[in-house]
């Protein structure tokens, strides 16, 4: 497996973690809405940032990003914004 499948795979799990119970049973893919398809809201998605931060070693914090993690509105957003942040985390760029 290469390292951006191992990436994903990681995110996925995190994401996993955060979806309510009621909608465990559902297969993500990268087109399901967090909120609608998986019941993600707005707390689930502060989880999801602090997972990700201690899965990566990162601090989110002062993050320079293309994308607001509050506009995350699907599973791909989500991978998308996860690699830009840890990205740019382990570079150092911050505002």
């Amino acid at each position: 497996m290469d390292a951006d499948a191992k990436f994903n795979e990681k995110v996925l799990s995190l994401i996993a973690e955060a979806i309510p119970g009621r909608f465990r049973k559902t297969k993500i893919t990268p087109e399901l809405s967090l909120q609608r398809d998986l019941g993600i809201d707005s707390l689930g998605i502060a989880a999801f940032v602090f997972r990700l931060e201690d899965a990566f070693g990162v601090e989110i914090g002062d993050l320079v990003v293309d994308i607001d993690v509050g506009q995350m509105r699907t599973v791909g957003d989500a991978l998308k914004a996860s690699k830009q942040i840890v990205t740019r985390a382990r570079a150092g760029l911050t505002s």
